[in-house]
């Protein structure tokens, strides 16, 4: 049902939702969210954030009073915002806190191809946020990889200014926009600069983050906001070439909230995202194509310049890649997620852990590197009352770097070692110190073996000799049920290609285990010349080291099958 009075915002997002404007995945996905928000504020009193359409359209009324300043069409015409503007930006102004009435979003992902005006766009979000939300002392950075590229989006908002006779309240100086009665500034600031001491952001805009080799700049002006009870980080940017960069992982961050694979908490209800793109599937030369990717369709987006630049990458793989990448928003270097999410979710229910008891599992190990998450997976077969694999995790991660593993993975590891799952087992587990001590598993190995007919224990070879040993020499594992799998095409490729489909099928269970939900939508394969395939974390979107150990149990499992195509077990020596 909708909620009972409709604003601009809430109309697009209708609009888009029900197809009737183009537009690819997680555009769609974010006008969802809105919409799933609007109706939570409405019927749930616990829900804790308000839409004040009076704050978004305050907003719009700054924003229209701009004008701008270049191009013989639109110099000295009033800025008049287009209707995905109005909901990107009346989301980010118009969402607060129940509670303390704060606003909701202090950060804003906006991923757009080329010529959707983002500087522009960029520079009325930071002269609004940094002179018009009356906080005092307010101090506004346009940052960038060189203070050059950050002077873009600056001067941008330097121009308005004084386009828009705003120069009796700001003054303009050559690297300074200042307001005298509130004591506010704006200014560039480049990963070059001199020194970041002494900042206390209350807007910060980062300008084509893309270009970002490391997140130290960005880190730096994130943490220096702690004396703000609220701010706003405004990113913008295009697709970038590797996921495993900053704004990959950014990219990868928003695309799990807007997939709702990770949990919500205070860091994902604080995010706005929206990210502008074609679909892989679709056809790059196809103005269909175009037109769903670019939500600024013949505003900013000119459809003969487009119609130019296809034609020349037609014949061109360099050029073509270059479109894909500027015109439609794609990642070019980065690989499609491998195992189907709705699948993974159509498989997950809540059952009784105790039904398992004296059931025959097989065990897949995958031990963590210094950056890895400790992964050890139960996988119970389908039996003649079940179709599906049930799977039991146990996942750990140092208890030391713990709060440093969550920032630089985007994901909520410190809820998910406070949280219990379905198996009344925690959704993660800390060790002792910076690495885990692989003592845990022997632990958990010796006490389940007491609940459940552990068949095999499959392990990666590299690194486990030691463990290996004292799993035999110690804790009374037979020699044959320890195997090796090594992670390569002839180790992995079997059991992968079993586990995809019983994904896709729904036949896979894991409780709706939130950790496991999150690994498997970052999971990415490898695949040769034949077609065999095996995950590969170097190249997929975030952590898969449960996936990782649950393949290698399906492995395990195949080969304990005589019609079995799989490799024959290598059996370790002690």
């Amino acid at each position: 049902m909708a909620p009972s009075t409709e604003h601009v915002v809430d109309v697009y997002a209708r609009r888009v939702v029900a197809g009737d404007v183009p537009a690819g995945t997680y555009h769609r996905l974010a006008c969802a969210r809105h919409l799933r928000d609007r109706e939570r504020e409405r019927d749930d009193d616990s829900w804790p954030f308000y839409f004040d359409a009076l704050e978004a359209d305050r907003f719009y009324r700054f924003a229209s009073s701009l004008r701008h300043y270049k191009g013989e069409q639109f110099a000295g015409r009033r800025i008049e915002l287009v209707d995905v503007q109005r909901f990107r930006l009346g989301s980010i102004f118009g969402w607060y806190h129940r509670e303390t009435n704060l606003p909701r979003y202090t950060t804003a992902y906006n991923e757009l191809p080329r010529k959707s005006g983002k500087t522009l766009e960029a520079a009325i979000v930071a002269l609004y946020q940094v002179f018009f939300r009356g906080e005092p002392g307010a101090e506004g950075y346009v940052v960038a990889t060189k203070r050059q590229q950050a002077k873009l989006c600056f001067d941008a908002a330097r121009k308005l200014v004084r386009s828009s006779g705003l120069r009796d309240r700001i003054r303009v100086l050559t690297h300074n926009l200042h307001r005298d009665t509130l004591d506010a500034k704006l200014e560039p600031l480049g990963a070059d600069a001199d020194s970041t001491d002494g900042l206390n952001p209350f807007c910060i805009i980062t300008d084509e983050f893309h270009a970002h080799k490391t997140r130290d700049l960005v880190d730096v002006m994130e943490s220096a906001t702690g004396a703000r009870l609220s701010f706003l980080h405004f990113i913008i940017t295009t697709a970038g070439d590797e996921l495993t960069s900053p704004c990959g992982e950014m990219h990868t961050y928003c695309c799990n909230i807007l997939d709702e694979t990770l949990p919500s908490d205070a860091a994902t209800e604080s995010t706005f995202a929206l990210i502008a793109h074609a679909d892989p599937t679709d056809d790059w030369q196809d103005e269909r194509t175009w037109v769903k990717a670019n939500p600024m369709w013949d505003v900013s987006v000119n459809p003969d310049d487009m119609r130019k630049a296809a034609l020349a990458a037609r014949h061109n793989p360099g050029r073509a890649n270059e479109f894909k990448q500027k015109r439609l928003n794609l990642w070019i270097a980065a690989r499609d997620p491998w195992l189907s999410v709705e699948g993974w979710r159509s498989g997950q229910h809540v059952w009784d852990v105790d039904e398992l008891v004296g059931e025959s599992c097989f065990v897949g190990i995958d031990l963590a590197s210094k950056l890895d998450l400790c992964a050890m997976v139960f996988v119970f077969p389908p039996t003649d009352t079940r179709a599906a694999y049930r799977l039991l995790r146990w996942v750990w991660t140092p208890e030391d770097t713990l709060r440093d593993r969550a920032h630089r993975d985007h994901a909520p590891y410190e809820l998910w070692t406070q949280q219990r799952g379905f198996d009344r087992e925690p959704v993660l587990r800390t060790s002792p110190g910076t690495q885990v001590n692989h003592q845990v598993l022997r632990d958990v190995l010796r006490e389940q073996r007491a609940r459940y007919r552990i068949e095999r224990i499959g392990f990666d070879p590299w690194h486990a000799d030691t463990l290996i040993d004292q799993l035999i020499e110690e804790d009374g594992f037979e020699r044959d049920d320890v195997v090796e799998v090594s992670q390569t095409y002839a180790g992995m490729s079997s059991g992968a290609a079993a586990y995809e489909a019983a994904v896709l099928a729904g036949l896979v269970d894991a409780g709706g285990c939130p950790l496991m939900t999150w690994t498997h939508a970052n999971a990415v394969v490898q695949r040769d010349p034949r077609g065999n395939a095996f995950p590969i974390k170097k190249k997929s979107r975030g952590r898969i080291d449960p996936v990782m150990a649950a393949v290698i149990g399906v492995n395990l499992v195949l080969r304990a099958r005589p019609e079995s195509p799989a490799e024959d077990p290598v059996l370790i020596v002690a």
